[in-house]
C-alpha cells in the first residue's frame, strides 16, 4: 500500500516534529504501525537507521552523497545511549558520519566537502540500550532532536578535520589514529580488519576509515543538547581563540606563565588552599591554571580528557607507574569476551569494545601536567595532551583477552618464600615486563591472600582483597600503564634525564 508522506521534506522543523512521534516507541512498534507493503520484510538483523528511514519516514535507503533529506539539508542518525550505574547517561558508541574517500578529500575544503554537507544539520534519534533486551527491535526510542555543532565546537572540529586531511596529503593515511584529534575522529570502517585501500600520496595501503564524532563528544551532546537541564561547564577558550592553532598549543600558551615555578608558588599565585591528597587536586589545579573557576572544563568533557600530574622524583626509582583505574574481578567477568559480540558489518569480534578498559583508553585523552622534583621543591615544566595510538590499543587488547582467559580458567597463585623468610604470593596476570605498555598489579596499600585450603598471607585484611571466581582471594588489582611507556609518549624536553648510577 502506498503511504502518504506526512511531513514537509523541505523543512527541518517539520522533519523533526514528525521524528518526535517516535518517542516512547520500540522499533518493533514502528514496524507494526507501518502500513506499507514491505513492513513485514525487514529482518531483525537490519540496520536500525534503515528501519526508521523506510518505515517511519518512508524513503528508500541509498548511498546518495547528499544528506538524507537533501531539500532540507538534514542527515538522519539513529544512535544508542545507556544508563550508567550511578544513574547518569552516556553515549554507548561513537557516531559514524560519512566515509573518508582518500582520493577525493585532498581536493576538498572543510566548507565545501562531503563531510560538512552531511554533518551540518543532524537529526539525532537516541534509543536506550539495555543489555537485557532480547531483541534489538525491543529498544525504546527516547529522543529525537535536530543538532548542529555550536560555533565553539566547530572551531575544534574544523581543526580535527584539518589534522586528518593533512596526514592524508602527507601520504600518512595508514598512520591515522582516533587519538590524533579531539571531537572528530577518523575511525576504522572496513568489511574486515584486514581490509586496506589506496591512498593518493603513498604506495602503502591504508585502513578504510570514516569521520565520526567521538563517544565523549556524543555524551556531551546527549546531556547538554538532547536531555534538557543537564550539566553546564566553563570553557577555557573563547570562540575565536583557537582559530589558526591547535587546542594543545592553546593550552600550552595559557600555562606558559607557570613554567619554571614551584608548585607552592603556583598555588600561592592562584590563591589555592587545597590538600594535595584530595582526589580532585589534579583537576582543580589544572582548571585554576587554565583560568577556569569551576572544576570541570567544557572542552575536556567533550573530548573525554582527564587531567593527570606526572612527577619526576629526585630519585628515578621513586617514580610512580601510571594507574588507569581499579577494577573488580566480578565486574571484569561480566564483560563480554571478544568473540561474544560480532560486528554485523565486518564479522569481526568486538566484545573488547564494550569493555571498561577500552573506554578508559579509546574514549579518553590525557592532559599531562609535568613536574620535576629537585632539592628545593617541585617545578612545573610544561603540559601535553596525549591519547593512545590504535597499534598500542591492540597490545592492550591482547592483554585484556589474556586476563579474561586467566580468570575463566583460574588465576595461578604461587606462594614464594624469600631469602629473609618473608612469604609473597605471585600470579600469572599480565605483568610489567610482559608487553612494554600495560600491566595489572595491586593498588591496595597492604596485601591479603586466601589460597585454596584456607592459607592466608599478607599484612592486610580481607577488605584489601577481591574475590576470585575460584573462591580464592587476592589483593585488589588495578589497570596500569608502564611508566617507561608513558615517558616515551612525552615530548623529550618534559622527560627528566637522570645521571648514570643515580637510582
Amino acid at each position: 500500500m502506498k503511504v502518504t508522506i506526512e511531513y514537509d521534506e523541505r523543512q527541518p522543523s517539520s522533519i523533526e516534529a514528525y521524528a518526535k512521534l517516535l518517542i516512547g516507541k520500540t522499533f518493533s512498534q514502528v514496524l507494526e504501525e507501518d502500513k506499507s507493503d514491505d513492513a513485514e520484510d525487514f529482518s531483525n538483523k537490519g540496520d536500525l537507521g534503515q528501519l526508521i528511514e523506510r518505515h517511519h519516514f518512508h524513503y528508500e535507503c541509498n548511498s546518495d552523497s547528499r544528506a538524507d533529506f537533501p531539500d532540507a539539508g538534514v542527515e538522519l542518525k539513529v544512535t544508542p545511549f545507556k544508563e550508567n550505574k550511578d544513574g547518569s547517561y552516556s553515549a554507548k558508541e561513537r557516531l559514524v558520519l560519512t566515509k573518508i574517500n582518500y582520493i577525493d578529500i585532498v581536493n576538498e575544503t572543510f566548507e565545501t566537502g562531503h563531510f560538512w554537507s552531511k554533518s551540518r544539520l543532524i537529526l539525532l534519534i537516541y534509543y536506550l540500550y539495555k543489555k537485557e533486551a532480547l531483541k534489538r527491535f525491543d529498544y525504546e526510542i527516547k529522543y529525537a532532536h535536530l543538532f548542529t555543532p555550536p560555533s565553539e565546537d566547530l572551531v575544534i572540529i574544523h581543526k580535527d578535520y584539518d589534522i586528518i586531511v593533512e596526514k592524508i596529503r602527507a601520504g600518512l593515511a595508514h598512520e591515522l589514529s582516533e587519538s590524533d584529534t579531539m571531537y572528530l575522529a577518523a575511525c576504522t570502517k572496513g568489511a574486515k580488519s584486514t581490509d586496506r585501500t589506496k591512498q593518493p600520496y603513498s604506495d602503502v595501503p591504508a585502513k578504510p576509515r570514516a569521520f565520526s564524532f567521538k563517544t565523549s563528544y556524543m555524551t556531551y551532546v546527549l546531556n547538554n543538547f538532547i536531555i534538557p537541564g543537564k550539566d553546564t561547564y566553563e570553557a577555557v577558550f573563547e570562540v575565536d581563540e583557537l582559530i589558526g592553532r591547535s587546542f594543545e598549543d592553546g593550552l600550552k600558551d595559557k600555562l606558559q606563565q607557570f613554567v619554571g615555578l614551584y608548585e607552592e608558588e603556583i598555588e600561592k599565585k592562584l590563591g589555592l588552599e587545597i590538600n594535595r591528597d584530595n582526589k580532585s587536586y589534579e583537576a582543580i589545579l589544572a582548571c585554576r591554571m587554565l583560568g577556569v573557576k569551576s572544576n570541570r572544563v567544557e572542552e575536556f568533557v567533550k573530548a573525554g580528557i582527564i587531567t593527570k600530574i606526572i612527577r619526576f622524583r629526585k630519585e628515578k626509582s621513586k617514580n610512580q607507574e601510571f594507574r588507569l583505574e581499579d577494577f573488580k574481578f566480578a565486574d571484569l567477568m561480566t564483560e563480554a569476551f571478544d568473540e561474544d559480540i560480532i560486528d554485523e558489518e565486518t564479522g569481526e569480534p568486538i566484545g573488547w569494545e564494550s569493555s571498561t578498559l577500552f573506554g578508559l583508553l579509546k574514549d579518553r585523552k590525557y592532559f599531562f601536567l609535568i613536574f620535576w622534583e629537585n632539592e628545593d621543591g617541585t617545578v612545573f615544566k610544561g603540559c601535553q595532551v596525549w591519547g593512545m595510538s590504535d597499534s598500542d590499543m591492540e597490545v592492550v587488547r591482547d592483554a585484556w583477552n589474556r586476563t579474561k582467559r586467566i580468570l575463566k580458567y583460574g588465576v595461578e597463585l604461587t606462594k614464594v618464600i624469600q631469602k629473609n623468610g618473608k612469604v609473597i604470593v605471585e600470579n600469572n596476570l599480565p605483568g610489567i615486563s610482559d608487553n612494554g605498555i600495560f600491566h595489572i598489579r595491586p593498588h591496595a596499600s597492604k596485601s591479603y591472600y586466601e589460597l585454596k585450603g584456607g592459607e592466608k598471607y599478607g599484612a592486610g585484611s580481607i577488605s584489601d582483597s577481591d574475590l576470585l571466581p575460584s573462591g580464592e582471594r587476592m589483593t585488589k588489582q588495578a589497570y596500569w600503564l608502564n611508566r617507561s611507556y608513558i615517558e616515551e609518549q612525552l615530548d623529550s624536553d618534559l622527560v627528566k634525564k637522570y645521571k648514570k648510577g643515580k637510582k
